[in-house]
């Protein structure tokens, strides 16, 4: 966990990915605002770690780092204009949470054990959703139900159908975007809404799965591996054909 936050040689962790901001930031500081640049100078410093540093004391810092990611994102969602550059940054983010999103619900499409069942509050924390869930359902943690919330619930900002239907209709108003990526994004949204959760039948702990229930969850399971797989060819896409010069491939889903 330690590594994870502070090990800047390691591409996923927070240490790393605040010094990419950085990076990034300092390249395009002329089209970000003085407060912009200096949150993002904050951020950086948010996790400076000590070799003395009490692992207690963790806590504390990645409150400061949210806080500082919270005033950063209000600030980008009320003063950047809506233009081009915006549409690229708001995509790069529904991309970014569909592909974590949908390696996360494919754990809970295979039936979980008796102590695995806290991994659902774990979903829910993470996709800051455990409110919504206990809005909707006045009971405990279900599997069928955190789908409902996390992967169908189109009005959840956090739901996989969410970042799906703002990617098609973001990219949409790209120029020059390719008609056959659009139409595998929207593919992929229809066969996302075609999937009935009252039909999927979840076991509890212990208990046998029947056959159709069976069939239902490994379905999904294939389709969640698949639009897996779907999401970073279709950033690789993007990337290649608006700032590089490399062929774009065409991308399908359920084939």
């Amino acid at each position: 966990m330690i590594s994870t936050l502070t090990d800047a040689k390691r591409p996923d962790s927070l240490a790393c990915i605040l010094k990419e901001v950085s990076r990034v930031g300092g390249h395009v500081r002329e089209r970000l605002s003085a407060d912009m640049m200096f949150l993002i100078g904050q951020l950086q410093g948010s996790i400076q770690i000590e070799h003395d540093t009490r692992f207690p004391e963790y806590p504390t810092m990645l409150t400061s780092c949210l806080e500082l990611l919270s005033a950063f994102s209000g600030m980008e969602r009320e003063n950047i204009n809506r233009g081009l550059g915006w549409l690229f940054l708001t995509i790069g983010r529904r991309l970014e949470r569909a592909i974590y999103l949908t390696r996360q619900l494919r754990e809970i499409t295979t039936p979980l054990a008796e102590q695995d069942w806290s991994l659902l509050e774990c979903l829910l924390e993470v996709a800051d959703s455990s409110m919504t869930y206990r809005t909707r359902y006045y009971t405990t943690l279900q599997p069928l139900a955190v789908l409902d919330v996390l992967m169908a619930d189109e009005t959840n900002p956090r739901s996989l159908d969410f970042q799906l239907s703002h990617l098609a209709d973001l990219y949409q108003k790209l120029p020059r975007h390719l008609p056959d990526d659009l139409q595998a994004m929207r593919d992929a949204l229809a066969v996302l809404r075609g999937f009935d959760l009252r039909e999927l039948k979840y076991p509890l702990p212990g208990a046998e799965m029947s056959a159709n229930g069976s069939e239902g969850l490994s379905r999904l399971e294939r389709f969640l591996r698949e639009l897996e797989r779907l999401l970073p060819s279709w950033s690789n896409n993007l990337s290649s054909r608006y700032f590089s010069h490399a062929r774009t491939l065409p991308i399908t889903i359920g084939q």
